[in-house]
């Protein structure tokens, strides 16, 4: 039954978090940032420009892997991508908070220098993440 000049009462639209979501994005972080912690110098060299753009170049696979099969398995509908997306996203956004405030006591084998190219690499992954959001069909009006 509707109100005078208001929504129905139950109109049926859950925006829940999910934590399968959410552990899937920590899941991600740890993997992330476990590997940039013991390997990180082998491929995040500022003054190896090359390698660095590689580096860079390495996350479009490495996301478009670790979002979209997941998307597809966990039968993920098209409208409920971008709050998925975000909610993979976020939690390794928030704890990267402290990986920068701790970089050289989270990070030892990075040198100071690879700070500002370790910075990037994360705005660009998260970017990717995001970007993996936007359904890639829309719907037809």
């Amino acid at each position: 039954m509707l109100r005078k000049n208001r929504l129905p009462i139950n109109t049926n639209r859950k925006r829940r978090i999910s934590l399968k979501n959410v552990a899937w994005g920590f899941l991600l972080w740890l993997v992330a940032t476990l590997l940039f912690r013991f390997w990180g110098h082998l491929f995040l060299i500022p003054e190896h420009k090359p390698l660095l753009f590689v580096t860079f170049l390495m996350g479009i696979p490495l996301i478009t892997a670790a979002t979209y099969p997941y998307y597809y398995f966990m039968k993920i509908p098209g409208h409920k991508l971008t709050l998925t997306a975000i909610q993979i996203a976020v939690p390794g956004m928030f704890l990267d908070i402290f990986s920068m405030i701790f970089f050289s006591n989270v990070f030892p084998n990075l040198h100071n220098d690879s700070l500002p190219y370790f910075a990037a690499w994360l705005l660009w992954a998260y970017s990717l993440i995001l970007i993996t959001g936007i359904p890639l069909k829309r719907k037809r009006v």
